[in-house]
């Protein structure tokens, strides 16, 4: 075998490996209710079982539905046999919902385009396909969470899907299969293979760090993050720290990961927002909201506090950017007890996007401004069973 075939067959073997490595991840440390069968293949009756595909996952949960799996590291070598493949599997086992086919997120820019290229023929109206999607490794992994997830109850849910893009966002950014990737892509890439190494590259390139010419010595990320002066949690849930061949950062990183248009972004007593504010107690606007807090609505306020309700509109917008800079990144509040709990980027995983810290704001200013309360980008309540004692915030996601 010459080397060319060579780096191509332990290429192949290294995609399929990045894909039992995540399903088994899924079942073994997230705790998801699938089951995995390695090697799936079937044949029409009294015939060879001929038409195969890589990986069988079943959920237990969802009637046994099945999906299929094949892995590859090029959308154009195979992809038609694939599709025989799959037309074949469709007329014979009924159980099968969904076959896709699954590259590494570590594929070249020129791959990644024929991938999508593809996904778009499959999902038009113009082109007859028997495969569900092509998708990257990061992909179906978010697509097998959320269906597995789909029954579980939904403050139970968001606490699952939230602590797995924690700890997914953990695991990239110790993942040294990355860190092989980003020191010299284009050697690595023809036998290191990826299922993060995208999502990888944006943040560190947030960093203002380049790709192949800040060389990365080690990379240290956790999500064990110290709690408030309060025992409340910070804003804060990935911490990461970066040594390349010049520096050392640090960098604290706030996930979001909704599908939700608004989320609560902030609870806590008024008197935290008005000494982030460094306003006396007897300001005006500190009255304003103090009185807030006591009625724990718009409505209530405008009847019980009428010139409460006329300072707030016209002098808490003037504070928007300290506003932004406490509820969502954890600025200028007294109960912080650690640098490691005030966040530098947040990270949306639904519609996928990093944000630096001043960017964002100047981001959220222009975009959301108009759509909040009291001339602020944030929509002003109270938590359930509250009222009088805190205040609640809810912010805008990017969906």
């Amino acid at each position: 075998m010459n080397k060319d075939n060579q780096i191509k067959n332990e290429s192949g073997k290294q995609a399929k490996i990045l894909v039992s490595e995540m399903l088994n991840n899924l079942k073994n440390e997230l705790g998801i209710n699938i089951e995995i069968k390695e090697g799936y293949s079937i044949g029409y009756p009294n015939q060879e079982k001929q038409f195969k595909m890589d990986f069988l996952v079943q959920f237990t949960d969802f009637d046994n539905e099945q999906w299929l799996i094949k892995s590859t590291n090029s959308i154009r070598e195979r992809i038609y046999g694939t599709e025989f493949f799959a037309q074949n599997i469709r007329l014979i086992d009924e159980k099968v919902k969904n076959i896709y086919v699954v590259v590494p997120d570590s594929i070249s820019s020129a791959e990644m385009k024929k991938k999508r290229n593809y996904s778009v023929k499959i999902n038009g109206t113009t082109y007859t396909s028997f495969l569900t999607d092509v998708l990257t490794v990061n992909e179906l992994r978010q697509k097998i969470v959320e269906k597995a997830s789909q029954n579980i109850a939904q403050g139970l849910r968001a606490n699952v899907l939230g602590n797995d893009a924690e700890t997914s966002i953990v695991n990239l950014l110790n993942d040294l299969k990355n860190k092989a990737l980003w020191n010299d892509y284009q050697n690595a890439q023809q036998t290191v293979k990826s299922s993060t190494y995208k999502i990888y590259k944006e943040i560190l390139e947030k960093i203002d760090l380049k790709e192949g010419f800040d060389k990365i010595l080690e990379v240290t990320a956790t999500n064990d993050i110290p709690l408030l002066s309060n025992r409340g949690k910070p804003k804060t849930d990935v911490s990461v720290t970066i040594k390349t061949n010049t520096k050392e950062l640090i960098r604290n990183i706030s996930i979001k990961n909704t599908r939700e248009k608004t989320v609560t972004i902030h609870e806590g007593s008024v008197s935290d927002l008005i000494s982030a504010l460094k306003l006396s107690e007897s300001d005006p606007l500190s009255q304003a909201l103090i009185h807030f807090e006591k009625v724990g609505s718009k409505k209530k306020l405008i009847a019980e506090h009428p010139n409460s309700d006329k300072i707030l509109e016209e002098n808490l917008k003037l504070y928007n950017r300290e506003l932004i800079e406490f509820f969502i990144f954890g600025l200028h509040s007294s109960l912080v007890n650690d640098k490691i709990q005030m966040v530098d980027l947040i990270i949306f995983t639904n519609k996928f996007a990093v944000w630096n810290r001043d960017d964002y704001i100047k981001h959220y200013i222009e975009e959301y401004s108009g759509k909040g309360q009291f001339g602020t980008p944030f929509k002003w309540t109270y938590p359930s069973k509250k009222r009088g004692q805190k205040i609640q915030i809810k912010g805008f996601s990017n969906n």
